[in-house]
C-alpha cells in the first residue's frame, strides 16, 4: 500500500467534530493524526432585524451560502421556526462543491455554484448573472459573524444585499497541553489551518513557542497570510480548500 505519510504526525485544528474526513484522508495516506480544535461554531442571537429577514425570506431572489456551516444553522433557525421549505423562486448560490454537496442533503440544488474559494472569486462570476436584472435584485447572505463584506461590497451596484449572521466562531476556554507538548518537543510533522481565527487563537495561548518550532499547512490564501503576519511562512498551502486539497497538497510536499 502507498503511505507517503507514513509515521507522520499531524494535528487538526478544526472545531470538534468538523475533522473527519480531513483525518480520514491523512490516514489512508499512512499518517497519523490528533485533534485540538481551536475554534468553536455555535449559533447565534438573531437581532430582531435579522428575526424581521427570515419573516420575510419569500421577499428575496437569492440566497447566497458560503460554508457549509452557514446551511447547517441557516437551516436550523428554519428548523425552529417550523418553516419546512424555502420558496420555490428562491435560488440558491454557493461557493465550492463541498457547500452544494451539504446543501443537497438538505434536499436543495444551488442555481449557481462558484467553485473559487474566496468571496471576491464569487463576487467576480455572479455578477454576470446580476448585470441585466431590473429592477435590483434582493439578495439574503447567511454567514458567520466572522465573514468578511467582500460579497456585499462587490455585488451593491448590482443588487440589494441583506447579511444573517447565522452562526459564530468563538475561542475554546483552553486548549490540550499535551498536544502543546508535542509540538514544543518538535514532536509532530505539521499543524493544519483552514481558518484565520484558528491561527491567531493559537498564537495567542502559545506565545512563548518559538516561531521555528511552528510548521503548518494551510487551507487557502486567506488562512496563509494570517500565518505570514503572526510572522509563520505555511510549508504548505492548498489551493482547493476541502479536506481532499489539503491532504493531496500535503502529499505533494513530500513527494
Amino acid at each position: 500500500m502507498n503511505s507517503p505519510l507514513k509515521n507522520k504526525l499531524f494535528i487538526c485544528t478544526r472545531p470538534k467534530g468538523q475533522s473527519d474526513e480531513l483525518n480520514r484522508l491523512l490516514e489512508a495516506a499512512g499518517a497519523e493524526t490528533i485533534e485540538m480544535p481551536l475554534i468553536e461554531i455555535q449559533p447565534t442571537e438573531l437581532s430582531v432585524q435579522e428575526n424581521n429577514l427570515i419573516d420575510k425570506v419569500e421577499q428575496f431572489q437569492w440566497l447566497i451560502f458560503t460554508s457549509p456551516n452557514g446551511i447547517r444553522y441557516f437551516f436550523e433557525i428554519l428548523k425552529e421556526r417550523g418553516i419546512g421549505t424555502l420558496p420555490k423562486k428562491l435560488q440558491i448560490a454557493v461557493i465550492g462543491n463541498k457547500t452544494e454537496r451539504v446543501l443537497a442533503t438538505f434536499g436543495y440544488s444551488p442555481a449557481f455554484v462558484n467553485p473559487g474559494n474566496t468571496g471576491k472569486d464569487f463576487a467576480t462570476a455572479f455578477i454576470q448573472k446580476l448585470k441585466n436584472n431590473s429592477p435590483k435584485p434582493r439578495i439574503l447572505l447567511a454567514l458567520g459573524n466572522l465573514a468578511r463584506t467582500t460579497i456585499q461590497n462587490e455585488l451593491s451596484e448590482y443588487a440589494k444585499c441583506f447579511r444573517l449572521d447565522v452562526y459564530e466562531t468563538v475561542v475554546p476556554d483552553s486548549i490540550d497541553k499535551k498536544t502543546i507538548q508535542l509540538i514544543q518537543n518538535n514532536r509532530y510533522e505539521m499543524l493544519i489551518f483552514t481558518s484565520p481565527s484558528a491561527i491567531q487563537n493559537f498564537m495567542k495561548q502559545t506565545n512563548d513557542l518559538p516561531s521555528e518550532k511552528i510548521r503548518l499547512a494551510c487551507i487557502g490564501e486567506t488562512t496563509a497570510l494570517e500565518a505570514r503576519k503572526q510572522g509563520i511562512q505555511p510549508l504548505v498551502i492548498a489551493k482547493d480548500a476541502s479536506a481532499k486539497g489539503i491532504v493531496e497538497s500535503i502529499i505533494h510536499f513530500y513527494t
